[in-house]
């Protein structure tokens, strides 16, 4: 059946909303034109980790700002920058699992191809103990080729890890578009994100965003804001 309005389309696909997001981190090893969030871009993390700690949110704060939820969270969202470049993202994410129905990491998914994996067998650990699912992002913002997907799905599902396929593009000729280079996805693992292009048509969570300073507030971090600390910056 045709998709003709975005309207159907929100009512045909999945859509991704949150009732909490954490911000990881600020850092992102890519530069993706479009990205919203106000990243720190390094290539070099433990260089960036060491350099820029404030880019990383703490364990402790995590944990005092997870103690001002007084109930169960239904879906929680781990993001960045590239929350993979948190060398504690293990324990973050052993601490939010326990308190929520499902977790998703949201990441590029470029460390799913890296040649050394044996830096990434902890975080590998991790995400199958703690059932988290990999969000992967998918379109023409953050440059993922077919053939990479593919490795990447036959990689998880080997290690039988869940995953869906985030496809955020600014319109349905886009969207059908990039869905088509990914027709070995099935329908159920695909979730579809319109780009946002101002503050008000970003996910806004139920619960609220707990940034990277461990603070727990309404509203995404973004470079809508025109603030000093929310510039990006190259490191």
């Amino acid at each position: 059946m045709a998709i003709t309005t975005e309207k159907d389309l929100g009512a045909r696909m999945n859509t991704f909303q949150p009732d909490l997001i954490v911000e990881v981190t600020g850092a992102c090893n890519r530069a993706c034109a479009g990205c919203y969030a106000p990243n720190v871009v390094a290539k070099d993390a433990a260089s960036v980790f060491e350099k820029r700690p404030e880019l990383f949110l703490k364990s402790e704060a995590l944990n005092n700002a997870l103690s001002e939820i007084h109930h169960r969270i239904e879906t929680a969202s781990v993001r960045g920058g590239e929350p993979t470049l948190h060398p504690e993202i293990s324990t973050l994410l052993g601490m939010i699992a326990p308190r929520a129905n499902q977790v998703f990491l949201e990441t590029h998914a470029r460390w799913l191809m890296a040649k050394d994996f044996i830096p990434y067998m902890g975080l590998l650990e991790a995400i199958k103990k703690n059932g988290i699912i990999v969000k992967i992002s998918f379109d023409k913002m953050h440059g993922l080729k077919e053939q990479e997907l593919q490795g990447i799905i036959k990689f998880l599902n080997w290690h039988d890890v869940d995953y869906r396929i985030a496809i955020t593009e600014s319109s349905l000729v886009d969207y059908a578009t990039t869905r088509s280079q990914c027709s070995f996805i099935k329908d159920e693992k695909i979730i579809f994100q319109m780009k946002a292009l101002s503050a008000d048509e970003l996910v806004k969570p139920t619960i609220g965003t707990i940034n990277v300073r461990g603070e727990l507030k309404a509203t995404l971090t973004h470079k809508f804001e025109n603030t000093p600390e929310l510039r990006v910056a190259y490191a």
